[in-house]
């Protein structure tokens, strides 16, 4: 019985370091060892929403990302609003100056008359463009989308 609650225990102890690790591993997510300068090292990690309005339809969709925030971090999402002279986000890590303007000139060049909305996907491709931030329409895009299926299957499997 001694032996039996000792590989019990040892079990619980492997159970214990590798949540652990992966708790810190999910808190690490988006902060990188360098500073963000570009979207490329958040592939793989981050689906990104990239908003781009002018006052003040740039502090109403902060304050929608903000009240969307669990569907947000439920669907690894990082997003960044912009408006040319400012830059707001998520993303935990550290930012580079270079970063507004990388995007401004990647993604919103001209830029654009009114908002204009960018769903970018794991894979690094644009998966829609809008002229309004529709958050429960992105989240139903979102979840459609292959690879987001398998991620919730797995969390309802318990594997995640």
């Amino acid at each position: 019985m001694i032996f039996a609650q000792g590989n019990d225990m040892l079990r619980m102890n492997r159970l214990l370091l590798l949540f652990l690790c992966m708790m810190n591993a999910s808190d690490d997510t988006n902060a990188g060892d360098r500073t963000l300068d570009d979207l490329e090292s958040l592939r793989w990690q981050n689906r990104v929403i990239l908003v781009y309005a002018r006052e003040p339809l740039l502090g109403k969709a902060i304050a929608n990302l903000e009240e969307y925030a669990a569907g947000i971090a439920d669907r690894d999402i990082a997003w960044f609003a912009l408006d040319g002279r400012a830059l707001h986000t998520n993303y935990r890590g550290e930012v580079a100056e270079a970063l507004q303007a990388n995007l401004l000139s990647r993604y919103f060049t001209p830029a654009p008359a009114d908002t204009a909305v960018l769903l970018i996907g794991k894979d690094g491709g644009v998966k829609s463009r809008s002229s309004d931030l529709d958050l429960e329409a992105t989240f139903g895009l979102i979840d459609q989308m292959p690879m987001r299926r398998r991620e919730m299957q797995r969390k309802a499997d318990g594997s995640e």
